[in-house]
This record gives structure tokens, C-alpha cells and sequence, in this order.
């Protein structure tokens, strides 16, 4: 007779509390997969409170999280294929030219294409993506405040960004790109047990592989459930429970962001709280108010309930739900 899978045994909790994950897991000079659709603001907001320093952030896309950690000199390095997400900030666009933060632009597709490398544990991969492009001059990937010096190796010579070979089966161009794999990925979900079995559903982007290659996994969820709950709809677990360091509950744990099927993005609260990172003034206003200036995330949601009422927090839960017209039927016997 085959054993019921939720009867299995199960491992143990690794339940914590957010300033406990950051504290334990989340060191000064870390690289860190920031989260590209699914965004633990939670996560990055203690990271700022416990002024963790010198961090680089990768992602497909770097989002205004990045911004918050940067003007606030958490985060001083950024690897990504798209940095029109934190440009909106014009202290963010200061800190680039003066060299305060260093970058490179790869494109979305590479930069997932890299981790996707690190969580399969190779140490390049090959793509033809920079062909034809301005990303194979010199001045793109090597300008003067790139990431060079990440790249340097033990010998003291500096590793190219990637490598253009000749394919040894058909002879045509290609590309290598090095593997990514960050020190500490932080990320929000809607659901996972005490193990750490974290499942997502909606818009993932690079988030899989972000998750996959990244050392240490510190995830906020929605939701904790039973084991049982995961175990009975598999296809949503994004990265198994021997992956991840540590889970924290947090509801609400991505606001101002939203969370697919539970609340929308707060398209309000830019113009409610000054969070669109303009000027230093209002950076600096803001993330003392609602980042230094609360204890944690619970503190921070009763503090935008004080300030904004109940009502327009619930105003952005999802109310009208999608229910498969024919779900899937699972069994195997």
C-alpha cells in the first residue's frame, strides 16, 4: 500500500521573525537577490533598520526597493537588465554619476539566464543575446563605474563580463555569461508551511531561479499552512523546504507592492507618504518615518492604518477571485 504523502514526516520549523532572518542570515558586502515581481518590502525594510552596509543587489529588474536601500547606504553595488525602476529617484540618479553606486546593465533575459546557471549549480551559460548589440563595446560593460572589480580574480587579473567563442559544433558566434549566485535572496509569497515549501502563483519572472541560486532563502509569506496544503497542490512550490533558511508571516509582507490574488499594488501611497524618492529631503522624511520609525512591518501597517484608515488599506484586497473552470485532478494510483 503506498503511505498518503501527507503523512510523510515532516522536517523542522523554520519559523522566525524578520529582525531574527536579516540579523542571522544577511551579512555587511552580501549579494543579494532583491525580487523582481514579487517584492518583500518586509524584508528590505529590516535590512535597512539593522543598516546592513556595502550590499550589491541583482535581479532581472531592480524595483524602488533597491532605491530605498541605496539612498539609505545599504546597497552600494547593482547587477541587472533593467534600472529604469529606481531612475525615477533623483538622488538614486546623483549616487550613479558620482560613482557612489556602481552597475552593470545586462539585459533581463541574461541576468535570469545567469541565475538560472547558478541554481543549476554550472558555471556559465551560453546564449546568443549581445550579438549585434552595442553590449559588446568595450565602454558598455567595462565603463567607469562598473563592477570591475567584482570581477577580479585571485590572480589579481579582472574576469571579462562574458566571453564571445565560436561554437564548437556549428562554428557561429556565441556567448558565455558567468553564473550568479547571490549570498542571500529575499522574497514574498502567498503561502508556505513551517518548513519553508513556498508556493507562488501570478507573474514569477525571474524569481525561480533568483530563489534557486541563491545560498540562503529568507521568504515572508501571506499565509503559513499545514504541510498538507502544499503537499495536495504541488505544481505552485517554487523552491523546496531544504532551500530555504527561514519563513517569516507576515501579512501584507509586500506593500506597497501588490500580491497576485490577494491585494493590488498601493498606487496611492507615493503621493500619501513622499515615496517617490524625488529629491533627498523626501527620502530621507520618508524612510525615517515609515522604515526607521517603525519596528517592524506589523508596526508599519498599524501606522498606515492610524494615518490613512482601515478602509483604504482593505480598499486594495482582491475582490473578485479566478476559480478554475475545470481544476486538475491529481493521483497517482
Amino acid at each position: 500500500m503506498v503511505e498518503p504523502i501527507n503523512s510523510w514526516p515532516s522536517g523542522r520549523s523554520k519559523l522566525m521573525t524578520a529582525h531574527e532572518a536579516i540579523e542571522r542570515f544577511v551579512n555587511d558586502g552580501d549579494t543579494i537577490y532583491s525580487g523582481f515581481n514579487i517584492i518583500s518590502f518586509a524584508l528590505t525594510n529590516e535590512i535597512i533598520r539593522q543598516g546592513i552596509k556595502g550590499l550589491k543587489a541583482v535581479a532581472g529588474s531592480v524595483t524602488p526597493n533597491v532605491t530605498m536601500m541605496s539612498i539609505d547606504g545599504n546597497v552600494n553595488r547593482i547587477e541587472t537588465g533593467y534600472l529604469s525602476g529606481t531612475l525615477r529617484s533623483k538622488p538614486f540618479q546623483e549616487m550613479m554619476r558620482d560613482g557612489r553606486v556602481k552597475w552593470n546593465d545586462y539585459t533581463n533575459m541574461t541576468i535570469t539566464l545567469r541565475l538560472m546557471a547558478g541554481g543549476l549549480g554550472m558555471p556559465f551559460i551560453c546564449a546568443n543575446s549581445f550579438l549585434g548589440t552595442d553590449y559588446l563595446l568595450e565602454e558598455t560593460m567595462n565603463h567607469s563605474r562598473s563592477l570591475k572589480e567584482d570581477r577580479r580574480r585571485e590572480d589579481g587579473s579582472i574576469a571579462p563580463p562574458y566571453a564571445v567563442i565560436n561554437s564548437p559544433f556549428d562554428g557561429k558566434k556565441a556567448l558565455l555569461y558567468p553564473a550568479l549566485k547571490p549570498d542571500v535572496a529575499i522574497v514574498h509569497c502567498q503561502r508556505a508551511d513551517e518548513e519553508g515549501n513556498v508556493q507562488v502563483w501570478g507573474p514569477q519572472a525571474d524569481t525561480k531561479w533568483g530563489l534557486w541560486s541563491s545560498k540562503n532563502v529568507l521568504v515572508t509569506a501571506e499565509e503559513i499552512v499545514p504541510r498538507s496544503v502544499i503537499s495536495t497542490e504541488p505544481h505552485f512550490t517554487i523552491v523546496p523546504g531544504f532551500k530555504v533558511s527561514a519563513v517569516i508571516h507576515e501579512p501584507w509582507g509586500s506593500h506597497p507592492s501588490g500580491l497576485n490574488g490577494y491585494y493590488r499594488a498601493d498606487r496611492e501611497w507615493a503621493g500619501l507618504t513622499g515615496a517617490g524618492m524625488t529629491t533627498w529631503d523626501g527620502a530621507r522624511e520618508y524612510l525615517d518615518t515609515w522604515v526607521h520609525g517603525t519596528k517592524d512591518h506589523a508596526e508599519y501597517i498599524d501606522k498606515y492604518k492610524d494615518r490613512f484608515g482601515e478602509d483604504l488599506l482593505n480598499s486594495l484586497r482582491v475582490k473578485d477571485t479566478m476559480v478554475p473552470e475545470q481544476p486538475a485532478r491529481y493521483g497517482w494510483r
